[in-house]
Parts: structure tokens; C-alpha cells; sequence
């Protein structure tokens, strides 16, 4: 009879254990998503910066060697 008593409740504790388990298998499930969901969102922007920058670049005007030349010129006159 003990020993039945025993088994039942080492049985119970184990079930207990198992929910437990369970339940900090989910958390850690969900924080694992959520750190994914950074390191996306992280790869996101290191790609969007530098492909920002480039469109500025060519989106910026562009000096002939003539008006490089006088702008220089402007910037030695003015030291």
C-alpha cells in the first residue's frame, strides 16, 4: 500500500513536472520568435541604410571638372 501511494504521487510529481516543462518550453519558443523577429527587422535596416545612401549619391548632382575648378579656387579665396 505504501509503496502504491509512493508511485501515485512520484506519478503526479512527474506530471506536474512535464506541465511545467511544457509551459517554459512555450516561453522560450516565444522568446525565440520574438529575438528572430529582431535580428529580421535588424537585416532589414543594415540593408536599407546603405542602399539609401547610394540612392542619395546618384540622386546628387554632379560637378563638371570646370565648375570643381572654380569652386576650389572659391574655397582657397576665401582662406
Amino acid at each position: 500500500m505504501i509503496l502504491k501511494n509512493n508511485l501515485e504521487k512520484s506519478l503526479k510529481d512527474l506530471e506536474m513536472r512535464i506541465k511545467d516543462l511544457k509551459q517554459s518550453n512555450e516561453g522560450l519558443r516565444s522568446q525565440f520568435k520574438n529575438l528572430e523577429e529582431k535580428v529580421k527587422e535588424r537585416e532589414e535596416e543594415t540593408f536599407v541604410v546603405p542602399k539609401t545612401i547610394n540612392n542619395l549619391e546618384e540622386k546628387k548632382p554632379k560637378l563638371s571638372k570646370k565648375s570643381l575648378i572654380i569652386v576650389k579656387k572659391n574655397l582657397e579665396n576665401e582662406k
